[in-house]
């Protein structure tokens, strides 16, 4: 990524002015030297601020976007598994908290040498996740994103910001236009295929949103057949104004997650047949599962009844209970 902050010309010649610019220029070379060391790059909103998350419906589930360690986000793709970015670093042990439970990662695939990873969540199982978006024509649409990363902070002139906040504990969203694709710059030794939004002038669009830091592996969503997929993972920005943070026209990216949807799919792991619990094994805590769901006909994707539609086929009966006769005791755990 480049990024250039240097004192932009709206500032006026007298010294109160100067030293706020230069004030505001060291601050903004803290960021990006932070950035460049490796943390992940919250939402960043024009001044409308923040949507009201209570009325908001043209956005995903708050419970698919999670806390990846201290210093990133994720978002689930099945009932025990995230997907994220590898370059806010963190592996086996990190926890991950989603859904409003902590799990701890006990196993994870990396994408080869793109800045990718899915990790697997102890004891997960999961109500709220998303399918993967695997067409190309992601350039025009509409996108929803979502992360754990820092808030805007004070106007440093016509539209670029400062961060607020000083770690990830509040989710934030907002929204955006893929306006391109392409292939990124090095991030700690990884190049991958992205999509591109624009930071735009106020007034654009409603909550327009760009990232901050800890922000990577969060979603860029698009609504697709009736469902939210993620389409992205949030990965950088780029300061193309060099005048200050997020001054159009600076741009921000995700890895796309079009590219490698092969990959992706066959990666996330199959459950155990009968493993509603997510604990790698089949006994009387999934039992407890199906019993909470017995004869129940109304179970939906992606859920299907927290797994207890085995099948699926909408309905939790004997056929489901099949499958935990069939595995009963099986499986380790971790």
């Amino acid at each position: 990524m480049k990024h250039k902050a240097q004192e932009s010309s709206i500032y006026g010649p007298d010294p109160i002015s100067q030293i706020f610019c230069k004030m505001a220029t060291l601050l903004l070379a803290v960021v990006l030297l932070f950035y460049g060391a490796g943390p992940a790059l919250g939402i960043v909103l024009h001044p409308d601020g923040e949507p009201n998350l209570a009325n908001w419906t043209g956005r995903p589930d708050p419970n698919v976007v999670g806390r990846w360690g201290s210093n990133a986000s994720c978002v689930a793709v099945s009932s025990n598994c995230v997907i994220t970015t590898r370059h806010q670093g963190g592996g086996i042990n990190t926890p991950v908290e989603i859904g409003g439970n902590t799990y701890i990662v006990t196993e994870i695939w990396n994408c080869d040498t793109v800045d990718l990873r899915i990790a697997k969540l102890y004891g997960a199982n999961l109500t709220s996740f998303v399918g993967i978006y695997e067409y190309t024509n992601e350039t025009n649409k509409e996108i929803v994103m979502g992360g754990y990363g820092k808030g805007r902070g004070i106007l440093l002139d016509s539209y670029g910001y400062t961060w607020s906040g000083s770690s990830n504990q509040t989710q934030r969203w907002g929204q955006n236009k893929v306006n391109g694709t392409g292939n990124a710059e090095d991030i700690a030794g990884r190049i991958s295929d992205v999509i591109i939004a624009d930071f735009n002038g106020p007034g654009v669009q409603p909550y327009e949103a760009a990232m901050a830091e800890w922000d990577s592996g969060g979603g860029w969503f698009i609504y697709d057949g009736n469902e939210w997929k993620v389409a992205g993972l949030s990965r950088g920005v780029t300061d193309n104004s060099g005048e200050s943070w997020f001054n159009p026209p600076d741009s921000l990216d995700a890895v796309r997650v079009s590219s490698y949807t092969a990959w992706i799919l066959g990666t996330i792991p199959d459950r155990l047949p009968g493993d509603l619990t997510g604990d790698d094994r089949v006994d009387f805590a999934d039992f407890a599962v199906l019993t909470q769901y017995w004869l129940d006909m109304g179970c939906e994707s992606p859920d299907w009844c927290a797994g207890a539609d085995s099948e699926p086929d909408g309905n939790v009966d004997w056929a489901d209970l099949a499958f935990l006769i069939e595995n009963w005791l099986s499986g380790g755990g971790n």
